[in-house]
C-alpha cells in the first residue's frame, strides 16, 4: 500500500498548495475560484452559527487543513465538494470547543502570573528562534510590493464589524469584488508564510 508523503511539522500553505486545492475544486481556474469563495462563505456561516468568536479565522484554518490533506495525497471526490471541507470544519470546531472548555475549567489560582525560569539553554534557544522568526517576518514583509503590503495589512486590521467594514472599503478602493479581495489576501498570506518558513530554515541550518 502506498504511504502518504510525510510533511514537515511547520508546514504552511504555499501558492502551489493553494493552486493544487483549487484544481481539485474545478479544472477551470475561474470556476474553481468562484467555488472556493462559496465554500469559504459557508464555512464562515458554519462557525458563526456555532458562536465561534472568529469565524473568518476558523474558516481559513479549515481551508489550510484541507490544502494540507490534499498535499498529503487526499482527493476531493465528485459530488458536493463542500462535504469534504465540512468534515474538516467539524474537527476544527471540536478543537475550538475543547480549548474553550479548558480555559473555562482552569482554576484562577492555576493561572501563572509570571513564567518561572526554566532551563537556561532552552530559554536561550527559544529566544533565538523568536528573533529569527521576527527577523524573517520583517525581511519577507519588506519584499512585498507596496500594493500587496497595503492590502494584507488593511485586510487584517480591526475586529468584528469594523473589520468587515474596512474590507468592504478596501475592495471598493481597489475596484474589485469582496470575494476577489479575499482570494488576493489568502494568496499573499500563503506567500508570506512560505517566505518566513524558508528563511527560518536557512538561518537555523
Amino acid at each position: 500500500m502506498d504511504q502518504k508523503p510525510a510533511l514537515k511539522k511547520d508546514w504552511v500553505v504555499s501558492q502551489e498548495s493553494f493552486d493544487r486545492m483549487l484544481a481539485q475544486l474545478d479544472p477551470d481556474r475561474e470556476a474553481a475560484g468562484e467555488r472556493y469563495l462559496k465554500i469559504r462563505e459557508k464555512l464562515c456561516k458554519f462557525f458563526q452559527w456555532r458562536n465561534c468568536l472568529t469565524p473568518d479565522e476558523m474558516a481559513d484554518l479549515t481551508i489550510d487543513r484541507v490544502a494540507r490533506r490534499i498535499d498529503e495525497g487526499a482527493e476531493i471526490r465528485a459530488g458536493d465538494v463542500y462535504l469534504f471541507f465540512h468534515g474538516v470544519a467539524i474537527n476544527v470546531l471540536r478543537e475550538y470547543w475543547k480549548q474553550a472548555q479548558k480555559v473555562q475549567e482552569k482554576p484562577l489560582e492555576e493561572a501563572p502570573v509570571e513564567k518561572e525560569a526554566g532551563n537556561p539553554v532552552e530559554a536561550k534557544q527559544e529566544l533565538e528562534e523568536k528573533e529569527r522568526q521576527l527577523g524573517c517576518l520583517d525581511g519577507c514583509v519588506k519584499k512585498l510590493p507596496a500594493a500587496q503590503l497595503r492590502l494584507i495589512t488593511e485586510y487584517h486590521q480591526g475586529e468584528g464589524g469594523a473589520k468587515i467594514a474596512r474590507r468592504n472599503d478596501l475592495a471598493r478602493d481597489l475596484g474589485i469584488p469582496l470575494n476577489a479581495l479575499r482570494i488576493r489576501a489568502y494568496r499573499i498570506r500563503g506567500e508570506l508564510e512560505t517566505c518566513i518558513s524558508d528563511c527560518t530554515s536557512r538561518k537555523a541550518a
